[in-house]
């Protein structure tokens, strides 16, 4: 994958866990990879087809000048996502974001180094109770409404009969494959936590 390297964009914001910190600012420096293909931008010479880092430029220092946090992992992670969700030609980011630290100790910097991007991942659907089909659109939905995630296809529902000898319902099968910024247990986590909800278990 080709990378354009955006190095040392200096950014004065009020991150840090101390209170002066958030008051008074400090530098923070930045670095950026974006991992895109920029093989029809160098055969055509035409910007549309790659990533204009001056306005990835103009992103981080938007995010990270309008925003307080605590901790450089903050910082980094939103960040990254920012770059992500607002460029869809970048399929991963790494990003570096240092500065001097108050810890009162004669050091140059202190820095967090990460690297984000797009996964693809495959679900498996199915219910046997109440409205099935509903139940099925309804979780597809609400992966589409996650900005985190992007499905990309949905498969056909099948109606499959129980297995195992216990009397129930058939069935109402599915599978979809989506892009995603989430961890595989991050994904777990999220779809579980949103079928209790709809299911009103703990």
């Amino acid at each position: 994958m080709d990378k354009i390297r955006i190095e040392n964009l200096e950014i004065f914001a009020k991150h840090g866990v101390f209170p002066e910190e958030n008051f008074l600012g400090q530098k923070f420096v930045l670095s950026a990879v974006l991992h895109t293909d920029t093989r029809k931008a160098g055969l055509t010479d035409e910007l549309s087809y790659s990533v204009h880092y001056g306005e990835v430029s103009h992103l981080i220092k938007k995010v990270v000048e309008e925003n307080t946090w605590k901790l450089l992992e903050t910082v980094a992670e939103a960040t990254a996502k920012a770059i992500l969700l607002s460029y869809p030609m970048v399929s991963q980011v790494d990003l570096t974001i240092k500065n001097r630290g108050a810890i009162g100790l004669p050091l140059d910097t202190v820095s967090v180094e990460i690297s984000r991007g797009w996964h693809t991942a495959y679900i498996a659907l199915g219910s046997n109770m109440g409205d099935k089909e509903k139940y099925l659109n309804e979780a597809v939905e609400k992966l589409q409404q996650t900005s985190d995630c992007q499905v990309l296809k949905v498969s056909d529902f099948l109606v499959t009969a129980p297995y195992g000898g216990v009397e129930q319902d058939d069935f109402l099968n599915g599978a979809l494959a989506l892009k995603t910024l989430l961890t595989p247990q991050e994904l777990l986590e999220r779809s579980m936590r949103s079928n209790r909800k709809r299911t009103g278990s703990a």
